[in-house]
């Protein structure tokens, strides 16, 4: 099924099919460029290799879906926005968007993935935390970026779901006990769904006998 960040990048996705497909047309005599597997490999493999940046990639749209969510309030073990969040319900409301199936606690989250330097988090790897040394976690936040204006995370607090940039946090830094890595079997899986699913939705258009070029105009960004 479709998940929200499909529909997102689709519209992308068609106007690089557009200049793509007619194209291939051109230089062919197919009157119908989805009806042979080769030429459709052949259109997706060249899109993608010229045009890399649109390229789906998970943990750019799990926290750009995860920034809709900005603002929700705070509630022990709430786990859809309607009722809000507690931490670990939102990374995982989060992450099952997405297929990518975790632990509904953070205690049991930290078992998930694999281990991974803090200084080497990516978008959407989790980072917990605990109150002190000897203690339980307490808290689990989504990696938002790691870059040179910070190690920002996305996060359910008691302020509801906000970004707060971690080594600028006199509160969080202290805190922070160990980062993994939970999307790295999933990445490419999920590239190769989208582009399945644009493949699907251009041929339909085809089929309707949508005029692609009228419609990538009518796109904007």
């Amino acid at each position: 099924m479709p998940t929200d960040s499909s529909c997102r990048c689709l519209s992308a996705l068609i106007l690089v099919f557009c200049s793509f497909a007619f194209s291939a047309h051109a230089s062919t005599d197919y009157s119908h460029p989805f009806s042979d597997s080769t030429v459709t490999h052949k259109i997706d493999s060249a899109a993608i290799a010229k045009l890399d940046w649109l390229k789906p990639d998970l943990r750019v749209d799990m926290v750009t879906y995860a920034q809709e969510f900005l603002g929700i309030h705070y509630r022990y073990a709430g786990r859809a926005p309607q009722t809000g969040f507690d931490c670990s319900g939102f990374t995982h409301f989060v992450m099952r968007n997405f297929d990518v199936d975790i632990s509904t606690s953070s205690r049991a989250q930290i078992a998930d993935g694999k281990k991974i330097d803090l200084k080497l988090v990516k978008p959407g790897d989790l980072i917990f935390f605990r109150r002190s040394s000897r203690s339980r976690i307490s808290h689990v936040a989504m990696v938002f970026s790691n870059d040179e204006n910070g190690l920002r995370v996305i996060h359910s607090t008691s302020r509801g779901v906000v970004i707060d940039d971690l080594m600028k946090s006199k509160y969080w830094r202290p805190k922070i006990y160990a980062a993994r890595d939970v999307l790295h079997q999933f990445t490419d899986d999920y590239a190769h769904r989208q582009i399945e699913l644009f493949l699907e939705q251009s041929k339909k258009l085809q089929e309707m006998n949508v005029d692609l070029a009228l419609l990538a105009k009518g796109i904007h960004f």
